[in-house]
């Protein structure tokens, strides 16, 4: 007899979904976007580590999934926005924001964690809101 539960299979949507949100420096890139139309400079700027070859291309990504639009502006600036899909995801930001704070402790010494390392945390310091650390 077998022992072992019988998973639903799961939704290809999602795994899409999480694929592309997961991508190395996407959910970074929407995080800074959340805060209103930017230029490439100044999200490259907001994301420590983010190069200019890797935000270009989450760019594309996130604006052929229809998640972010770019727009020209006068004097051939471009800036960059979230669309209604991508303000969409807002409340989930925000909820993964809530559970870092609650979960997550804060990285130690002076560089972020680059995501390949865990980071080195100390268990007795208190988690503080990622929006509120020094960069």
């Amino acid at each position: 007899m077998d022992d072992c539960r019988h998973l639903p299979p799961v939704c290809h949507r999602y795994q899409r979904a999480a694929e592309l949100l997961g991508r190395r420096w996407s959910a970074a890139v929407i995080r800074a976007a959340m805060e209103g139309p930017a230029r490439f400079t100044e999200i490259r700027g907001s994301v420590d580590g983010l190069s200019a070859r890797l935000l270009a291309e989450r760019l594309r990504e996130l604006e052929a999934a229809g998640l972010m639009e770019r727009r020209a502006l006068s004097g051939g600036a471009v800036e960059y926005r979230l669309t209604e899909k991508g303000q969409a995801l807002t409340r989930v930001v925000r909820e993964i924001e809530a559970w870092v704070a609650a979960w997550d402790d804060p990285p130690t010494g002076d560089q972020p964690p680059t995501g390949d390392d865990p980071p080195e945390t100390s268990r007795d310091a208190p988690a503080t809101p990622p929006s509120r650390r020094p960069r």
